[in-house]
C-alpha cells in the first residue's frame, strides 16, 4: 500500500504487522494471513491492507445480525437496563438531523437497515430507501421499504439529487475508496441535504486498529479532509455521542478546509500499535502461568483475539456475554452463555472487552474470584 486513500500522500512502512499469521474480522472470523496497517502523517488517516476479493466477501460472506429481525448489538448497560445499538442510533439521529416532512431518506450500505426502520417507526412520514451490495438483507427490507426503493450493487440513476438525507452506519470503514463513496453520497443528495454517518473511533477503541476488514481508521482530521474535498460543509464531528464511534453530520454545500494538526494523532497510533504487538505476548504469559478450565468474558473482537492467541484453546470451555442475542450462539466451537451461567469448573478468566469499559461491565455482573487476565 503506497498512497493514503484520503489525501494520496506516500505512506512509507507499516506501523503495525501482526506477529502471528492470522487476522480477525469485525464478525470474529479468524482468517489466515497477517494484518498490516499504515498511518498517514499528512492527514492523520490510518488504513489497513484490504482483504483479498473484498467485494465478494461483502456480497456473499458478510452477514451481520441476520439471525433474526430482533438480533441487535448491546450498546451499553445502565444499571440493570440493557441499551441496544439501534435504539440509541435512532434517538441520536433525530436529535442531530432536522428532517423535513416527507423526507426521502436513503440508508447507504445499510445491512438490515434496522436504524432506518426504527426511524420510520418514529416518523411515519419518512420515505425510506435502501442500498447494499448483497442480497442477504432483502428479506429484512421487504417489511417496510417498497421494492422500487431498494437497490443492490448499483444505485439507480433516477435517485441522483433526490435525497433529503443519506445515512450510513458503520459502512465507510469497510471500503477501499472512501473518496468515491462520499462523492457518490454527495451526488444522491439534494442541495443542502444532510449526510449523517457513524464510523468507528480508533482513539476510543484501539481494537479497531487490528480489525482485518476495517480498511479505514478515521481521525477527526481525516474525516474533515475527506468531506470538504467531496464538496460538503462539515456541521459536526462528535466523538462523544456514540461509544467508540465518530458521529458525523455534513451538508451538501462547499466547505472550507482547515489545516490539520496530526503529530499527536501519529503518536497515539504508534502507541496503539505497540499495545497490540504486546497483547498476544501478555495472553501467552497468563496462559503459561496457570492451568485449569478457562472462560473468556466477551464474544466480540477482543475475546476472539484472545482465543486465537492461545496455545491450548481447548482449555476454554465457553464465552460469556451480557447480550441475550449472543447467548445460546456458538463462537469458535464454544458456547456463549450469560455471566450468571459461568460453569463452576472455571478457574481462570480472560477478559476480552474494550479496556475503556471492562471494569464497568465486570462490576455490573459480579463473578466469583478467579485468576483474571485484563486487557
Amino acid at each position: 500500500m503506497e498512497a493514503c486513500c484520503i489525501c494520496q500522500s506516500n505512506l512509507g512502512k507499516p506501523v503495525y504487522e501482526s506477529s502471528a499469521p492470522f487476522s480477525i474480522t469485525s464478525l470474529c472470523q479468524v482468517l489466515e494471513g497477517r494484518t498490516r496497517v499504515w498511518h498517514c502523517e499528512e492527514c492523520g488517516h490510518t488504513q489497513t491492507a484490504p482483504l483479498p476479493a473484498l467485494e465478494k466477501f461483502y456480497a456473499e460472506d458478510y452477514h451481520i445480525l441476520t439471525a433474526s429481525e430482533e438480533e441487535d448489538q448491546l450498546y451499553e448497560v445502565r444499571g440493570s437496563e440493557k441499551i441496544f445499538r439501534t435504539e440509541h442510533q435512532v434517538a441520536t439521529l433525530l436529535e442531530k438531523v432536522n428532517l423535513p416532512v416527507n423526507a426521502r431518506v436513503l440508508d447507504y450500505g445499510c445491512g438490515k437497515a434496522s436504524t432506518l426502520k426504527g426511524l420510520c417507526g418514529r416518523r411515519d412520514d419518512v420515505v425510506p430507501f435502501v442500498f447494499d451490495v448483497g442480497e442477504q438483507y432483502r428479506p429484512f427490507w421487504n417489511d417496510f421499504v417498497p421494492a422500487t426503493n431498494q437497490a443492490i450493487s448499483e444505485v439507480p440513476v433516477r435517485w441522483a439529487g433526490q435525497m433529503d438525507a443519506v445515512l450510513s452506519f458503520f459502512a465507510l470503514e469497510h471500503v477501499t475508496d472512501p473518496r468515491a463513496f462520499v462523492c457518490a453520497v454527495h451526488g444522491l443528495l439534494k442541495e443542502g441535504g444532510a449526510f449523517y454517518f457513524l464510523v468507528p473511533n480508533i482513539f476510543a477503541n484501539t481494537a479497531d486498529l487490528v480489525v482485518a476488514d476495517h480498511v479505514n481508521h478515521f481521525s477527526a482530521q481525516s474525516l474533515q479532509r475527506l468531506l470538504v474535498d467531496a464538496g460538503f460543509t462539515v456541521r459536526e464531528i462528535n466523538g462523544e455521542a456514540h461509544n467508540s464511534a465518530w458521529m458525523v453530520v455534513a451538508e451538501k454545500g462547499e466547505g472550507v478546509g482547515v489545516e490539520a494538526e496530526t503529530k499527536s494523532i501519529s503518536q497515539s497510533v504508534h502507541q496503539m500499535a505497540a499495545y497490540w504487538n504486546e497483547f498476544g505476548d501478555r495472553v501467552s504469559a497468563f496462559e503459561k502461568a496457570g492451568s485449569g478450565a478457562a472462560a473468556i468474558y466477551g464474544s466480540g473482537f477482543y475475546g476472539t483475539f484472545i482465543h486465537a492467541s492461545l496455545e491450548q484453546p481447548e482449555a476454554v470451555v465457553c464465552f460469556l456475554d451480557q447480550n441475550p442475542h449472543r447467548q445460546q450462539q456458538v463462537l469458535l466451537g464454544k458456547p456463549i452463555v450469560s455471566p450468571e451461567a459461568l460453569p463452576e469448573t472455571v478457574q481462570r478468566l480472560y477478559v476480552g472487552l474494550n479496556p475503556r469499559v471492562a471494569q464497568t461491565e465486570l462490576a455490573a455482573e459480579p463473578l466469583p474470584e478467579l485468576e483474571m487476565f485484563l486487557p
